[in-house]
């Protein structure tokens, strides 16, 4: 694949340099022509190894066609990514961490009553039937046999699921239903949203997955009155 093995090199070799990058910019109190040309380059990598994940699926996405979607050199992109794992944990960090940024713009509009439940579901379902869950699942395959990879996102993968529990927490603020049970209800619709998700890989069924979910959001309704 062109990544050695990360046995022969230091995994944190990007974040340190990201650190350093960091504190020069502060020092300096504005930010470095060095620093912005590294997080533009660091950027497109992340983004074309999504890119490919998502079209060829994780195990073809080849170095080959990343460096030739990023527009960079094989050596910058060891450079910044030398072992495989890294670049994938990398690029699946970027990819919820915009989610993230995107619920934390959502939670506005849920906190204000401007969006209800029903609209929280669909867009929970836009998510789980599109590019985010189709890439997850392909990292997830390879996750689950490969401790390191699994264990470095772990951390934002929490961070994501407390996002969307910040939001699920607005509808049920004059409930009386206890924390517990809430985070059980969030965590219920997380599953039922995967396991439709995966559903659709094999099943093409607008109308099918429409009525499970429009079903799904009449049981929320009577839970909340």
């Amino acid at each position: 694949m062109g990544f050695t093995s990360s046995n022969n090199h230091d995994t944190n070799l990007p974040d340190k340099e990201f650190q350093l990058e960091k504190s020069i910019m502060n020092a300096q109190g504005k930010p470095n022509k060095h620093v912005e040309r590294s997080a533009r380059m660091r950027e497109r990598i992340l983004t074309a190894t999504l890119d490919c994940i998502y079209e060829n699926g994780f195990q073809k996405a080849s170095t080959t066609e990343i460096v030739k979607r990023a527009g960079v050199s094989r050596g910058a992109m060891l450079h910044h990514y030398p072992a495989k794992e890294l670049l994938i944990a990398s690029a699946i960090e970027k990819l919820l961490e915009d989610e993230i940024k995107d619920i934390r713009k959502r939670a506005v509009a849920y906190a204000d009553g401007q969006q209800t439940i029903d609209d929280f579901v669909d867009y929970l379902w836009s998510r789980f039937s599109g590019r985010l869950f189709m890439i997850t699942i392909d990292f997830l395959s390879s996750a689950r046999t490969d401790e390191k990879l699994r264990g470095a996102v772990i951390p934002v993968s929490l961070n994501f699921h407390d996002s969307l529990n910040e939001i699920w927490l607005q509808f049920f603020k004059n409930n009386r239903k206890s924390p517990d049970q809430v985070r059980i209800l969030l965590n219920t619709t997380l599953c039922l949203m995967r396991g439709m998700g995966a559903q659709t890989i094999i099943r093409e069924d607008e109308e099918y997955f429409n009525e499970i979910g429009d079903n799904w959001k009449l049981l929320l309704h009577s839970l909340l009155d």
